[in-house]
């Protein structure tokens, strides 16, 4: 990690990123920490609204990168885990015809502008709820597809959360983890409040597979971007 001025970077593999960017002047008034720190893995307060549009922006490259992978076809059912500012829900809905898409996210943030992203289509053929990964809201053999974007990095017991993933997936239901990040000797990113890993491909295979996923695929792309598939 780089201190800069106006934010801290950091690099995962040659390509740089910002964590930080445009802190607010010291002169304004606060009432909470959350208002001047960010956390990717639980954003809060106007800094987590600022980090949350620019991740939107971000990680446009790896959606466009991962998603092209999954099986596409109208009327699926679908289930985004961590989905953040709610791009990637906006995109499946034009990839998916007809389907009902349902996010979760840890942060109140995260679900609040989520929600704004995808107003169009809320109540309709979109829901976004404040839940936890480690106790999905919804009954066993719901979704034809669950994905995480940029997010297993925070879950503290990603095995159990996989299986929990793989309780509501159909039978033949497919799970995707879209990462960024996946050599964790090459990623200089700064760290948190709170719990982050960085997996190797190899370790997200194992998991998985621990977790009762099955047909394990990890398809690579540029610098360290991986798309890790497993069926149900």
């Amino acid at each position: 990690m780089t201190a800069l001025s106006g934010g801290l970077s950091g690099r995962v593999g040659g390509r740089r990123f910002m964590f930080y960017e445009n802190l607010p002047s010291e002169r304004e008034d606060y009432t909470d920490m959350a208002d001047i720190r960010e956390n990717p893995g639980r954003p809060e307060g106007k800094i987590g609204e600022q980090m949350l549009e620019r991740m939107n922006r971000s990680h446009a490259p790896l959606r466009a990168f991962g998603l092209p992978l999954l099986p596409w076809r109208p009327a699926m059912r679908i289930l985004d885990v961590g989905c953040g500012g709610g791009a990637t829900i906006a995109e499946m809905l034009k990839l998916s015809p007809e389907s009902r898409i349902d996010g979760i996210d840890y942060s109140e943030v995260s679900v609040r502008q989520s929600r704004e992203m995808n107003r169009e289509y809320l109540g309709t053929r979109c829901e976004i709820r404040q839940a936890d990964v480690a106790k999905l809201p919804f009954e066993g053999d719901t979704f034809d597809l669950v994905t995480a974007m940029e997010t297993v990095y925070f879950w503290p017991d990603a095995e159990g959360a996989f299986r929990e993933i793989l309780r509501v997936l159909k039978p033949s239901g497919l799970f995707a983890v879209i990462n960024e990040g996946s050599d964790p000797d090459n990623c200089d990113w700064p760290p948190i409040d709170g719990f982050m890993r960085i997996y190797r491909p190899r370790e997200l295979t194992g998991l998985l597979e621990k977790a009762g996923f099955r047909e394990v695929t990890v398809h690579s792309g540029e610098g360290q971007l991986i798309c890790v598939t497993g069926m149900k």
